[in-house]
């Protein structure tokens, strides 16, 4: 089968298609959980990721991608309506229903509700691509709140399995039949806990001597010895993702299924997951199918709340203003390098769960260069999500391995404790010469201009974005009563 693709010169026209193509084009969203910018493409060392490589190859490559928030369900609650959670309501991580559960579940009845989530006004990616006649599908976990606003057509709870996720995804094929179809393919590695993942696959993991430890961690045995199971994970999702790709190719649908490949958030690390950090936002991105450049890679600032819009634009369906991406169509196509009138990427943190001892709000802008944070309730004390701590059920080695390199280690010992209290109001980190983030300019008079420069660019955003207020909760009440 041959399909011709013809790529508009402009973001408000769509991808056009041949008419005498009997199958239109599908969308796969590939999104593991809790991976930072690692692969082999993207230069990471001591880990050997072909199949996203490979995509990389007949695709585009972004090397700043961003996630808009550091935690799980309004990460992805971002990414299905192309909004910052600030603005669609979903600001925190929030009870749902797992996808094993009865599709009473997923509706109005459902008895999981949780009173955090997206604005009945705003149309979602699955409530779109449902009235325009799409087989939607889902694996892994739903996560997203509440229910009935991501009906999706199928469901499957397959986690880690490179083999079950080949059959789950032809299964999802089949049961679409002649429909057109998106799947969103949750994998659940590296999401802790990291020690399920190899002692279910321990081929994927790496020697601890040949991984890099981040800057931002202490490079000590036992921080290796838990970033190995971290790097083996990602190497267990990429044989997923392989899977994945390799049934499509089967099928003869891979020439005309757009595949975008990404995580939704960073690391699962102090000062990554469910923080602001860079480590916390900064992604995977690859995107590759019919339109798309192959063997290209991008610098442009590219944002989750992007991925909403592209996969409308690429489908020509309409996007709704309340959209606050962009569509990456035109990169895609190589009719530009970025994305029209940013110069900025924006990401934020309100709370990790309901728990209020994780509630700790934070802003972000990021121009490529510069990372400039503010911490809007910078004097309260944070407490982070258990997994990023507990070692008895969520398998962390790290945050104790910190605690034990007190004197060997200090610089990453004092910025775990100022993680849980004494971030100062403001900070500033050089990300081109600091990548992890080690020294904070905010305070020094000859990154002044800079710092001015972003802040005002932020204060710009927040107006225009309706995030008026210091605490979530305020906003959500607004909003309620409104």
């Amino acid at each position: 089968m041959i399909l011709f693709v013809f790529v508009s010169f402009s973001c408000k026209e769509k991808v056009v298609k041949n008419t005498d193509v009997k199958k239109p084009l599908n969308v796969v969203l590939v999104l593991t959980d809790d991976q930072g910018g690692h692969l082999s493409a993207l230069g990471t060392k001591g880990i050997n990721t072909p199949n996203a490589d490979s995509l990389a190859k007949n695709g585009v490559m972004f090397t700043n991608a961003f996630a808009v928030v550091p935690s799980c369900s309004p990460s992805r609650g971002s990414i299905m309506t192309g909004m910052y959670p600030h603005a669609n309501g979903h600001w925190r991580n929030t009870f749902t229903p797992k996808l094993s559960e009865g599709d009473k579940e997923f509706t109005r009845e459902s008895s999981t509700i949780d009173k955090v989530g997206v604005h009945e006004y705003i149309q979602t990616l699955p409530e779109l691509l449902h009235e325009n006649g799409y087989f939607t599908a889902i694996t892994q976990k739903f996560h997203m709140s509440p229910p009935w606003k991501f009906p999706y057509s199928s469901r499957n709870a397959i986690q880690n399995n490179p083999k079950e996720f080949k059959n789950v995804i032809s299964s999802f094929i089949d049961e679409a039949g002649d429909q057109p179809f998106f799947f969103q393919a949750n994998i659940a590695p590296p999401h802790r806990n990291l020690d399920t993942h190899m002692e279910e696959f321990p081929e994927f993991l790496p020697n601890k001597d040949s991984i890099v430890v981040p800057e931002y961690l202490p490079d000590t045995a036992a921080m290796r010895e838990d970033l190995a199971k971290y790097y083996g994970s990602v190497q267990l999702a990429d044989a997923c993702t392989g899977s994945i790709i390799e049934i499509l190719r089967e099928k003869g649908l891979l020439e005309n299924t757009l595949i975008i490949f990404t995580s939704d958030q960073g690391e699962p690390y102090q000062r990554a997951k469910a923080s602001p950090y860079y480590a916390g936002l900064h992604v995977p991105y690859i995107a590759s199918g019919p339109g798309v450049e192959k063997n290209k890679v991008s610098n442009a600032l590219i944002s989750h709340i992007d991925i909403m819009p592209t996969v409308l634009d690429y489908l020509n369906i309409d996007i709704p203003e309340t959209v606050q991406g962009n569509s990456l169509i035109p990169i895609f196509s190589g009719t530009t390098d970025k994305v029209s009138n940013r110069n900025y990427v924006f990401g934020e943190h309100n709370s990790h769960g309901p728990n209020r001892a994780e509630h700790y709000p934070s802003r972000v802008i990021f121009d490529g260069r510069f990372y400039y944070i503010q911490n809007l309730m910078h004097d309260k004390t944070y407490e982070l999500p258990a997994d990023l701590m507990v070692e008895d059920g969520w398998g962390n080695g790290s945050y104790q391995a910190t605690l034990d390199a007190k004197e060997s280690h200090s610089t990453q010992y004092k910025l775990l404790k100022q993680l849980e209290s004494g971030r100062p109001f403001e900070e500033l980190y050089d990300i081109e010469n600091d990548p992890g983030q080690l020294v904070n300019l905010a305070g020094k008079k000859q990154y002044s201009e800079v710092k001015r420069k972003l802040k005002k660019a932020l204060e710009k955003w927040r107006v225009e974005t309706g995030d008026l207020a210091d605490d979530p909760l305020e906003i959500k009440t607004r909003q309620t009563k409104e």
